[in-house]
């Protein structure tokens, strides 16, 4: 997607509903060093920087990162910067943040991928550190009650837009059958896979749309993963509620 095309979906209602929820539930101090992941056009980033120390937004696309390097000049924003690279594979040292916070990145990875994420993002949190993101949350192909409802919603507003929209359908359908287009994880895959990876305090939680919001900590003695002895805690990240039933993605 082109990058002023991204800008004119990140100014919806929706997407700055989920920015706003993002940063209350991050809680960002002065002091905090924040990692934005798949940083995009900088919904969060920019918003981030006059809360926090400082601000790394990492993005895959030479593209949006230079398009966000001169967003932040043009904002007298001195205390962000661009990181190009990898979710997978973060260029910061052991440690280097204290919180770490996503919007719709990691639905573009395969679970594998979003395993190696959530590894790379323990290992650049500080012991204690916090993790919020958004993100879609259902499976494409997915049999529960939500997935089937997300799934038809989809099928049927593309049918809407006539034959244009049921070309558009069969495209994401093929895209999904060869493993090529957008890989979204469901509520309790991300539930189960962030207690996995070794972070307590997670909670996750389902919007209206085909949305979710999760955050978790780091743990304080940061032995991990988890051996089968030790406690994992669930649940004590201040809850969400959404008020709101508008996809981010609808631009409404």
């Amino acid at each position: 997607m082109h990058v002023t095309d991204l800008e004119r979906m990140v100014e919806s209602v929706g997407f700055r509903d989920l920015r706003e929820r993002v940063l209350g539930l991050a809680s960002l101090r002065s002091t905090d060093r924040v990692l934005d992941v798949g940083a995009g056009t900088g919904l969060l980033a920019l918003a981030a920087a006059p809360r926090a120390a400082s601000v790394h937004a990492l993005d895959l696309s030479p593209a949006m990162c230079s398009h966000l390097a001169g967003k932040f000049h043009q904002s007298g924003i001195s205390n962000a910067r661009v990181l190009l690279g990898n979710a997978t594979d973060i260029p910061l040292a052991d440690g280097a943040v204290d919180v770490v916070i996503s919007n719709y990145c990691f639905h573009h990875l395969r679970d594998g991928e979003k395993s190696r994420a959530l590894a790379q993002v323990m290992r650049v949190l500080r012991p204690g550190g916090r993790l919020v993101f958004a993100d879609m949350m259902f499976r494409i192909a997915g049999a529960s009650r939500r997935d089937l409802a997300l799934s038809a919603r989809f099928a049927r507003e593309m049918i809407r837009h006539g034959p244009a929209g049921v070309v558009r359908l069969l495209k994401n359908v093929i895209r999904v059958l060869l493993g090529r287009g957008d890989q979204p994880a469901g509520v309790d895959w991300w539930r189960e896979t962030l207690l996995r990876a070794g972070f307590v305090d997670v909670s996750v939680t389902s919007l209206a749309h085909e949305g979710g919001i999760a955050c978790a900590r780091k743990p304080v003695a940061s032995a991990y993963p988890y051996t089968a002895s030790e406690p994992r805690s669930q649940g004590s990240c201040p809850p969400y509620r959404a008020s709101v039933s508008a996809s981010p993605l609808s631009g409404a």
